[in-house]
């Protein structure tokens, strides 16, 4: 199966950084880098818990953004999940980190294709 990776790097400043919560959904939803940080802090402020932990997304996808978690169970990789999905934007899980499918790429500044997935959220 092709890889489907292609380095993006959304981040304003173009450096490499542990900002991958902001990075994905930034570019899987298309809102501003600076508004996702800022409604990443809110929320936090919200669910007493740091910006960039899980309890703070999960909170922002699910209940502020309206998105629905897809869980994987069969051991999909991020590559399949874009395989399978070439047309939606999904906001993806893997073991410490979230990265963006955009329409079939992988896009991300880490090639990730080969993780697995742990759950996603197609953006609508």
């Amino acid at each position: 199966m092709k890889n489907k990776y292609k380095f993006y790097n959304r981040n304003p400043d173009n450096i490499r950084t542990e900002d991958c919560v902001c990075r994905a959904i930034s570019t899987a939803t298309g809102l501003n880098y600076d508004a996702v940080n800022n409604l990443l802090e809110i929320t936090a402020q919200i669910s007493n818990c740091p910006k960039l932990c899980l309890c703070s997304y999960h909170n922002l996808l699910e209940n502020i953004l309206c998105y629905k978690r897809q869980t994987c169970w069969e051991g999909e990789t991020v590559n399949d999940i874009a395989v399978e999905f070439p047309y939606c934007n999904i906001i993806v899980r893997i073991e410490g980190h979230l990265t963006s499918i955009i329409k079939g790429t992988i896009l991300d500044i880490w090639d990730c294709s080969d993780k697995k997935v742990d759950c996603f959220w197609i953006v609508v």
